[in-house]
């Protein structure tokens, strides 16, 4: 993921979810009224003394009740100014969480599927849930009174130094000692809250798969042994969060210290220098309102300082939690627009590779030397060993991966230089395992539209589309037809219905090039019946790489292209590679050997695949 500083993590906060910067001017007048309503109480104590209590002009009964309305009026207006502020960063702190998970989603959906290489999903989930709503927790609780305080510190001080600049000095001085010092313990605990946020992110990454794999895990007796991963990733979570505490509780204690200092400092040198009868030189004049008040102020100035040192950590929290999320933002876009995209050409796409290699990240090569041409309209079926370099290459034609090297062309056109919009609409990839939405199958398949074109509301189209591809005596065995819910992940279809509802989607796309990643594996016989029906008629017309499982896909391909360790080694039809010595022959008969053997009776654990035969 991206990276942020301070720099960036600001303009992004501006960018990303501008209604936390919106309306700012009057957020900051507020805390400016709620903060100063406070102070003004030490200035009409000093007033009362000096003008009042001590004075011996008549008249101080008055005095001290104007005193009294005057302080009174403030506290009002800052108990007012603090519930208008506390509503509005309520409001806008909401606000911005639902910006920021909408405009994270999205962004997500832009990036190139390789930059999440190593990245769980649970990873990104916390970024914009869990990461998100510390900020939330934290301003919603305690940010109205971190903002007030730091408002209250300024003024405080700024009056404490009006007062008398030899005791505010000091002050001042003690206090920009602490927060360099809290500033270096800053770096510190941000940095570990990092290591408790990645930690949290990897526990709830656990939990999500003992909670989902729950079926495997019970009938595989592996209950203790994920009790025990999950213990592991507790524990770490904790020892990381344990971590935290050490510079934590330093700062709180340099804090206090601080703190305690300043106060006897004030009450001691304010007392000697300013009373007649202990008086130091040089002395400060100080009358015994202003002393009052000057220990107002320090006690207005030293608690907020104070809180700031205890809510430390629940502000390191947030800014990390923040500053996690908005890395989403600042992952670069995968998304081809403007200037530079190109639109692919109309009809049947043809494909070509040029010297290509590609690793995922930053492991070993897992093709290269890849050389092929595809001419628009061919159906090509690809097929080696597991780890031949069959999936990458269809993620190479779809790009989910981009190329180390060479080049890879659609239509004539850099596969990366091919507009968003004309991708979508001409270039469909049906995957091995594809993902069901828990809605319809009508709805499931309607995701294969583009935007709003209420395909939906018409069941004549997707009538039409499960009609021609041969679904429709499938669709009649369910309980609600089109309408029937899937459930999470299509839970409720087996995993060769999951691929006719695939299918379904795509033939709805109708793309210029298709791309079946295994689409026929794992499947039963009457279902795979239904599968290579659809097959064919989806495959009319459109130009089709088929990541081939088995070698029936191949032997109605009209090409094949033979793989192994990454480079293509044999290319030709199906009835020529097979009447010659070479790879493809090798793995032919190792599948009619398995096919033969399987039909013979055999037990599961006795046949051999043909993808798991060694290279001689």
């Amino acid at each position: 993921m991206g990276s942020v500083g301070a720099r960036e993590l600001a303009r992004l906060v501006r960018s990303t979810t501008p209604v936390v910067t919106a309306g700012l001017p009057l957020t900051l007048l507020l805390a400016v009224v709620a903060g100063a309503g406070r102070i003004v109480t030490a200035l009409t104590v000093q007033y009362a003394l000096d003008h009042g209590l001590l004075s011996p002009d008549r008249g101080a009964t008055d005095v001290v009740a104007h005193a009294v309305l005057v302080g009174a009026a403030a506290t009002v207006a800052a108990i007012l100014a603090s519930w208008w502020l506390n509503q509005r960063l309520y409001r806008r702190t909401e606000a911005a969480l639902a910006e920021l998970r909408t405009g994270g989603i999205a962004r997500i959906h832009e990036i190139a599927p390789e930059t999440f290489a190593g990245l769980s999903g649970a990873d990104l989930v916390t970024r914009l849930t869990s990461d998100s709503e510390a900020v939330t927790t934290f301003v919603q609780n305690g940010g109205v009174l971190l903002l007030v305080n730091v408002t209250q510190m300024i003024i405080a001080g700024a009056l404490v130094a009006l007062y008398s600049w030899q005791l505010a000095l000091p002050v001042l001085g003690l206090a920009a000692l602490l927060f360099v010092g809290m500033r270096r313990l800053q770096m510190l605990v941000a940095r570990r809250y990092a290591a408790v946020r990645t930690s949290v992110s990897a526990l709830q990454s656990t939990v999500g798969e003992a909670v989902s794999g729950i079926g495997v895990i019970r009938s595989t007796g592996t209950e203790e042994r994920t009790r025990l991963g999950l213990d592991r990733a507790v524990e770490a979570t904790a020892a990381a969060q344990r971590r935290t505490l050490v510079p934590l509780h330093i700062n709180t204690a340099l804090g206090e210290v601080a703190i305690s200092v300043m106060t006897v400092f004030v009450v001691v040198a304010g007392t000697r220098w300013s009373t007649a009868h202990t008086r130091w030189e040089p002395a400060l004049h100080l009358s015994a309102g202003e002393l009052v008040a000057m220990l107002l102020l320090v006690t207005f100035f030293v608690r907020p300082l104070q809180a700031l040192v205890q809510n430390l950590g629940e502000i390191q929290n947030a800014v990390v939690g923040w500053r996690r999320a908005l890395e989403i933002f600042a992952t670069p876009s995968g998304v081809v627009d403007g200037a530079d995209a190109r639109e692919l050409p109309a009809g049947p796409i043809g494909v070509e590779l040029a010297d290509v290699a590609a690793a995922y990240g930053t492991g070993p090569l897992v093709v290269e030397h890849l050389t092929v041409a595809i001419s628009p309209g061919e159906h090509v079926a690809v097929v080696g060993e597991t780890g031949s370099g069959k999936s990458t290459l269809a993620k190479l034609l779809t790009r989910q991966i981009s190329a180390s090297r060479g080049l890879v062309l659609l239509g004539g056109v850099p596969v990366g230089r091919v507009s968003e919009a004309s991708f979508q609409r001409r270039v469909a990839i049906v995957p091995q395992d594809p993902f069901l939405f828990d809605a319809t199958i009508a709805e499931n398949i309607g995701v294969g539209v583009r935007g709003d074109s209420g395909v939906l509301g018409d069941s004549g189209v997707l009538d039409e589309i499960v009609s021609s591809l041969g679904l429709r005596p499938w669709l009649d065995t369910l309980p609600d037809g089109l309408d029937t819910r899937v459930g999470v992940r299509g839970e409720r279809l087996s995993a060769g219905e999951r691929q006719l509802v695939a299918l379904a989607r795509t033939a709805l796309v109708d793309p210029d090039l298709l791309v079946l990643d295994e689409a026929t594996s794992g499947v039963d016989p009457a279902t795979d019946v239904r599968i290579q029906r659809a097959l064919a008629v989806l495959t009319v017309g459109r130009t089709t790489v088929s990541i081939a499982h088995r070698m029936v896909t191949a032997e109605h391909a009209d090409r094949v292209l033979v793989l192994d360790r990454g480079r293509l080694v044999q290319s030709g039809r199906h009835a020529d590679l097979v009447a010659v010595p070479g790879r493809y022959a090798e793995l032919h008969a190792a599948w009619v050997g398995h096919v033969e053997h399987t039909a013979a009776g055999a037990e599961p654990h006795e046949t051999v695949s043909w993808q798991k035969e060694s290279t001689p």
